[in-house]
C-alpha cells in the first residue's frame, strides 16, 4: 500500500471519529431540553396503576380491620368477606386459634369435593388478604385515610382531624363508597386528570378479587362469592409533601421520557445525518474496503448489527432520565468523588455510550457503500452469507460431480464396490418391506455381514503381516528378500517394494564406490603429493653440501623449481575438483565464441603437440558459435582435454577434434589412439585421481578429466568419454541459446 493511499484512509478515519463524537455530543448537550420535554408528560403517582390498585385492596384490610374493632375479637378473612359460606360450618361457631385447614375440618359432611373446595377457597383468601395488606401498606403512610359509615360518621380517622372530602390541603383526594348492596362507587374525586384515575378506580372496584380462586362448578352460587364491605365509605388523600415522600420511594420514573418520545426521534435523525455524512465521506476513499478486513464485514451480519445499535440508542433513555435525575453524579459523590470530576466522568461516561450506536452506523454505511464500488452482483456473491453458501453449494456440487465423474465402472475395483452397495441396498429393501418380521431378518443378516466382514478382516490383516515383515527386513538390511504369497488388495505394493529393493541395492553399490574412490583419493594424494615433495626435499639437503659446483647447485634448483611446481599443479588441481563438486565455483558467464577459443588454445600448445609426434586433425566451423559460458573455465577444459591427449596418445598416429551444431547443441568430439592398452571403465576416466596409465608413470594428477567433466556440467552441458578398442573419444554437448 502506497504512502498516498495510507495518509487517504487516515484521513478518511479522523473524519468518521469526528462526525461520530460531534453527533453524541450533540445527544449529550441536547440532556436540557430532554428534561424540558419529559416534563410535559410526567405522570403524578397517585396516577399509577399500581397505586390506584393499591387503594382498593386498602378497602378491604380496612373495612376488615374496623370489623375486628368493632367486635372485638379476631376474624378470619374466610369469615368476612365469605360470611355465608362460614354458616355452612358445624357448631356455629368459629374458634380463631384455628387455622385455615383445622377450620375446614370442622365442616360438616358433604360431598367430598365440595369440602375440598371450601378448604381451598379459605386458603385463597387468607393469602390474598395477606397480599393487599402488604401492598396497602407500602403506601398507608404516605396517605391519609378516614372510615365512615353509612350515615357519614367518621367511624376511624387517620387524617388528623380534617375531613378529606372537604379539605383544601390535599393535591390527592379519592372517596370510595359501598351501599348497602357492597357495590362501590367512587364518590368524589380531586387532583390532576381526575376523571382518568377515577375511571380506573371505578373499574378496579367492580372486579371480584376473588374471580380467579372459583371452580367452575360453584361459580354461580351467590353464598359462595366473595362479599364487598357494605354502608361504608373509604376517603383517601395526600397532600404535597405526602406525595412527594411518596415519590422518593419509588425511584427512577422513566415513563415520562419514554412517553415523551423526543429522545428516540432526535437519535433517529441524528442517525441519518450520520449515514449522509458516512456515505459522503466514502466516496472521497472508495479503496478503503478494499483495504480494511472489518469494511468487508458481510450484508447480513451488518444488517443485524446496525439494527441493534439503532435499537440500543433508542434504549438509551434510562441514561438520560438517571443523568438528568442526578442519580449517576449521587452514586460518584457517594464513591468520594471532587464534584467537578464526577461531572466529567458522566459527560464523558454518556458521550462514549452515545459514540457507540453512531460508529455502529457509520461502519455499517461503509460496509453497504461497497455496494455501488463492486457492483450488486458482486456484492451479492462476495459479501453476504448467501452469497458463501451458494459457492460452497456450487463447490460442493462441483466437487459430487467430479467425483460421480471420476467413476469408471470399466474399473474391477469401481464396479466392485457398485456391486455390492447395490446387493446391500436390495437386501435392506427386501428386509424393510417385512415389517416385524424384517426386524429378524435384519438380525441375521446383520450377524451373517458381521461373520465375513470379520473373514475379509482377517485376511486383510495377514496379508499385512506378511508385508509389514518384509518392509522390516528390508530396514535391516536384507535386501534379497522375496515376497511369494498373493497379498491381494495389496499386491501393488509388492512391486514398489521390489523397486525399493532395487534403489537401495544401487545406493548401496554407489556408496560402496564412493568409499573406494576416498580411499584411492588418500593412497593417490599420499603417491602424487609424496613425490615431488621428496625429491625437493633431496636436492635441499644436496644444496646443503659445501662442495657442490656452481653448476650443479644450478642444476639442483632448476630441478626443485620443476617439482615445486609440479606439486603446486597438483595442488591447484585438487582445489579445483573440490570446489567443483561441492558447487563452490563462481561462473563469469559472458558470450564466449568457442571456435576462437578452441584454436587459442591449440596454439598455446602448439609446441607440445609438435613434440608429441601425433597429427591432430582439425575439424571447426568456419562461423562463429557463441555460447553463454566463463571463458576461463572453458580454456581449461580444452586444455586439459588436448593435454591429455599429448600425453596419453600413441606417436606417430592421429587425433581428430570436431565441432558442430546438430539438434539444437553444439557437439565437440576429441578422438585419439592410446599409447598403452585401454584396460579401465570409461565411466570411472572421469573419476577424482582416476589415470589411464595405471603404473602412473606420467606427470598427470589424475584430475584433468574430472575437473573437465566438473566444468561442463556446471556450465549446462554434458561430457561423455567411450573406448573401442585402442580408441578413446571424448564427446561434449552444449545447448546453443534460443
Amino acid at each position: 500500500m502506497d504512502t498516498k493511499l495510507k495518509n487517504r484512509h487516515r484521513i478518511s478515519l479522523i473524519l468518521a471519529i469526528t462526525v461520530v463524537l460531534s453527533a453524541a455530543a450533540v445527544m449529550v448537550g441536547l440532556y436540557p431540553f430532554f428534561k424540558n420535554e419529559s416534563a410535559r408528560y410526567e405522570e403524578q403517582v397517585y396516577e399509577d396503576e399500581s397505586f390506584l390498585r393499591k387503594l382498593v385492596s386498602g378497602n378491604y384490610v380496612l373495612a376488615m380491620e374496623q370489623a375486628q374493632r368493632e367486635q372485638g375479637e379476631v376474624i378470619s378473612p374466610f369469615r368476612y368477606f365469605f360470611p355465608q359460606a362460614e354458616e355452612q360450618k358445624s357448631g356455629g361457631e368459629e374458634n380463631p386459634e384455628l387455622d385455615g385447614e383445622s377450620a375446614v375440618q370442622e365442616y360438616e359432611e358433604g360431598p367430598e369435593d365440595r369440602n375440598e373446595y371450601l378448604k381451598t377457597l379459605r386458603q385463597s383468601i387468607m393469602q390474598e388478604y395477606e397480599s393487599w395488606s402488604r401492598e396497602f401498606g407500602s403506601v398507608r403512610h404516605y396517605v391519609d385515610y378516614q372510615i365512615l359509615d353509612g350515615n357519614g360518621e367518621v367511624l376511624s380517622d387517620h387524617a388528623q382531624g380534617r375531613s378529606i372530602s372537604q379539605s383544601g390541603e390535599y393535591v390527592f383526594k379519592a372517596v370510595l363508597h359501598y351501599d348497602s348492596l357492597g357495590r362501590m362507587e367512587v364518590a368524589e374525586t380531586g387532583g390532576e386528570n381526575a376523571a382518568g384515575f377515577g375511571g380506573r378506580l371505578q373499574s378496579y372496584g367492580e372486579r371480584d378479587p376473588m374471580g380467579n380462586s372459583y371452580w367452575g362448578q360453584y361459580i354461580y352460587e351467590p353464598e359462595l362469592k366473595f362479599t364487598n364491605p357494605r354502608n361504608m365509605t373509604f376517603a383517601y388523600g395526600m397532600t404535597v409533601q405526602q406525595t412527594a415522600a411518596f415519590k422518593e420511594t419509588q425511584g427512577t420514573d422513566w415513563s415520562s421520557y419514554h412517553v415523551s418520545g423526543v429522545i428516540p426521534r432526535v437519535f433517529l435523525g441524528l442517525v441519518c445525518a450520520v449515514g449522509i455524512l458516512a456515505l459522503l465521506f466514502s466516496c472521497f476513499d472508495v479503496r478503503w474496503a478494499e483495504d480494511s478486513r472489518i469494511l468487508r464485514t458481510p450484508f447480513e451480519a451488518v444488517f443485524a448489527v446496525g439494527c441493534g445499535a439503532a435499537a440500543f440508542g433508542a434504549g438509551l433513555t434510562g441514561l438520560v432520565a438517571m443523568t438528568n435525575r442526578g442519580e449517576l453524579e449521587n452514586t460518584l459523590l457517594r464513591a468520594n468523588f471532587l464534584p467537578t470530576v464526577a461531572g466529567m466522568m458522566i459527560k464523558l461516561w454518556n458521550l462514549l455510550w452515545w459514540a457507540l450506536p453512531f460508529a455502529i452506523v457509520y461502519w455499517a454505511v461503509l460496509c453497504l457503500r461497497d455496494v455501488f464500488h463492486i457492483g450488486l452482483k458482486a456484492y451479492i456473491r462476495d459479501r453476504t452469507f448467501c452469497g458463501y453458501f451458494w459457492k460452497w453449494v456450487k463447490w460442493l456440487c462441483r466437487k459430487v460431480y467430479n467425483f460421480l465423474s471420476g467413476i469408471d465402472l470399466q474399473d474391477q475395483s469401481d464396479k466392485t464396490i457398485l456391486r455390492i452397495i447395490g446387493v446391500n441396498f436390495i437386501i435392506l429393501a427386501v428386509l424393510c418391506s417385512l415389517w416385524f418380521l424384517g426386524i429378524g431378518a435384519l438380525v441375521i443378516y446383520s450377524i451373517a455381514l458381521f461373520v465375513l466382514m470379520r473373514k475379509y478382516y482377517r485376511d486383510l490383516s495377514q496379508k499385512y503381516s506378511v508385508l509389514l515383515k518384509a518392509t522390516n527386513q528390508i530396514a535391516e538390511g536384507n535386501l534379497e528378500v522375496a515376497i511369494e504369497e498373493d497379498l491381494g488388495v495389496f499386491e501393488p505394493f509388492k512391486k514398489e517394494i521390489q523397486k525399493i529393493q532395487s534403489g537401495f541395492k544401487v545406493a548401496v553399490d554407489e556408496e560402496v564406490k564412493s568409499q573406494k574412490l576416498k580411499t584411492d583419493l588418500i593412497s593417490n594424494m599420499s603417491h602424487d603429493l609424496k613425490t615431488p615433495l621428496t625429491a625437493i626435499i633431496t636436492y635441499v639437503n644436496l644444496l646443503r653440501e659445501e662442495h657442490v659446483t656452481p653448476e650443479q647447485r644450478k642444476a639442483y634448483i632448476d630441478i626443485l623449481e620443476q617439482k615445486s611446481m609440479r606439486l603446486k599443479s597438483l595442488i591447484e588441481d585438487l582445489f579445483e575438483i573440490s570446489k567443483a563438486n561441492s558447487n563452490n565455483v563462481t561462473l563469469n558467464l559472458e558470450e564466449v565464441d568457442i571456435v576462437s577459443l578452441l584454436k587459442e588454445v591449440s596454439y598455446e600448445l602448439s609446441d607440445k603437440i609438435e613434440e608429441s609426434a601425433i597429427d591432430f586433425r582439425w575439424n571447426l566451423p568456419d562461423e562463429k558459435i557463441v555460447l553463454p559460458l566463463d571463458s576461463q573455465k572453458t580454456y581449461r577444459i580444452f586444455d586439459n582435454l588436448l593435454t591429455n591427449i599429448i600425453k596419453y596418445g600413441m606417436p606417430d598416429t592421429r587425433a581428430y577434434i570436431d565441432m558442430k551444431k546438430e539438434d539444437g547443441y553444439v557437439t565437440i568430439t576429441l578422438k585419439n589412439i592410446s599409447a598403452s592398452e585401454l584396460t579401465f571403465n570409461p565411466q570411472e576416466i572421469t573419476e577424482r585421481f582416476a589415470r589411464g596409465d595405471q603404473s602412473r608413470n606420467t606427470d598427470g594428477s589424475g584430475l584433468g578429466m574430472a575437473i573437465a567433466k566438473s566444468f561442463v556440467e556446471l556450465q549446462n552441458g554434458r561430457l561423455q568419454v567411450e573406448v573401442e578398442a585402442d580408441l578413446f573419444r571424448v564427446l561434449i554437448r552444449w545447448p546453443i541459446p534460443l
